[in-house]
């Protein structure tokens, strides 16, 4: 009996490490670009704005499958899989990546165009439209 209820906290101790990992939406970083958004700025230079170690950035619209995301950019998103965003349409998502590997994430209210490729941080600039969305510079 000992080894059966050691055994089902071992298998829930190993489940449940995939959710203790998990990155959370930084609010202040949050605040910041939403602050730049919200300006009367017409362009938005993350790399300005994001002022830690980071690479390159994706956006992940409403919906987003998280899977076939990593798999078809070739990354490491296990820290956000449980994010939820596969089931919001309140927000897009915005990681920041460090070496191919999700190292923070925000949740900006539906305001980016989401496109499904890798933006370099030398790249990532935004324009806002007339429209209110905000896309990639080019």
């Amino acid at each position: 009996m000992k080894k059966i209820i050691g055994i089902g906290i071992l298998s829930f101790s190993i489940i449940s490490c995939g959710y203790l990992f998990q990155l959370e939406n930084d609010k202040i970083l949050t605040e910041k670009i939403e602050a730049e958004l919200y300006s009367k700025n017409k362009i938005i230079d993350f790399a300005k704005v994001a002022d830690f170690e980071w690479d390159a950035l994706f956006i992940l619209g409403p919906y987003s499958q998280v899977e076939e995301i990593e798999e078809e950019l070739n990354l490491n998103l296990i820290n956000i899989r449980q994010n939820g965003i596969e089931y919001s349409d309140f927000y897009d998502l915005v990681v920041f990546l460090k070496d191919r590997k999700a190292i923070r994430i925000i949740e900006l209210k539906r305001a980016m165009d989401p496109v499904r490729t890798i933006i370099d941080k030398e790249k990532s600039s935004f324009i806002k439209g007339n429209d209110g969305i905000v896309r990639l510079a080019e």
